[in-house]
């Protein structure tokens, strides 16, 4: 259950996309939302707080918290989640005019160390999240993105949970691989199920073999799903699992709306 939901922003139009999606989904959780405001030099608070709080006011949050804070952005945002709690950072796309792409962001260093599931919100709708796709393989982050993934569905929508055997396409399709691959998807699947609340028919499976983007992008153009669930791997855990690289891919070029659990 996701009960306070806390959102970034740097008082850019893309934060503004993320404050929006923030404030349907601690409606639809019945979430707190807190918002907060993180300045990496002193300046005049009231410059930033003022059009901040009116942002709270017109999306009808007025009771909502508003943080201003001075400091290391990645820092100060990821102290302050941990002592309000925090069960979703939420965040509009940043630099995207950058010449150096995705490295070296304040995205980039906040996906390599947020312990809560971070949702990047890049489309401007807000309607409820009634189409999703997570990526699954067999890693644990991989089903926390799944799972953080179904509570912000509502209560219609439906969940695809697509496992990618890695093989080279040239080859062609591998019966005998797909069995085991159904089967041992299939167990997971299974286990995974006896955790998820509400109704379990919206969650769909998917098996793929090959090129594990070329998959990936091929049932995204299929579903045009409004979220994608990715899990993303600590240094700690093994490199060629299936989401390892593929989580800053899609960071970088984000289809719809993000979603990532370590």
């Amino acid at each position: 259950m996701v009960q306070h939901i806390l959102v970034a922003h740097d008082l850019s139009a893309e934060a503004d996309l993320a404050l929006r999606r923030a404030a349907q989904l601690a409606q639809q959780c019945q979430a707190r939302l807190s918002l907060v405001h993180v300045r990496q030099q002193a300046g005049d608070e009231q410059a930033a707080g003022a059009p901040l709080q009116a942002r709270l006011e017109a999306l009808g949050l007025a009771d909502s918290r508003l943080w201003l804070r001075q400091g290391p952005t990645v820092e100060t945002l990821l102290g302050l989640a941990d002592g309000l709690e925090a069960d979703l950072l939420v965040l509009g796309r940043h630099h995207r005019q950058s010449p150096a792409g995705f490295a070296g962001t304040t995205l980039e260093q906040l996906l390599l160390a947020a312990r809560i599931p971070l949702l990047l919100v890049v489309h401007p709708a807000v309607e409820p999240y009634r189409r999703a796709l997570a990526a699954l393989d067999f890693s644990p982050c991989a089903s926390r993105a799944l799972q953080a993934a179904w509570r912000l569905l509502a209560t219609d929508g439906r969940l695809l949970a697509l496992n990618v055997e890695e093989m080279a396409e040239v080859h062609g399709a591998d019966p005998a691989a797909q069995a085991l691959q159904a089967e041992l998807f299939g167990q997971l699947i299974a286990d995974l199920r006896a955790e998820l609340p509400g109704d379990q028919a919206r969650l769909d499976l998917g098996l793929r073999q090959g090129e594990r983007l070329n998959c990936l992008e091929a049932a995204i153009a299929e579903l045009q799903p409004q979220l994608l669930a990715l899990g993303s791997h600590s240094r700690s855990e093994l490199s060629h699992a299936l989401l390892g690289s593929l989580t800053r891919y899609f960071f970088d070029h984000p289809p719809c709306d993000v979603l990532v659990a370590r």
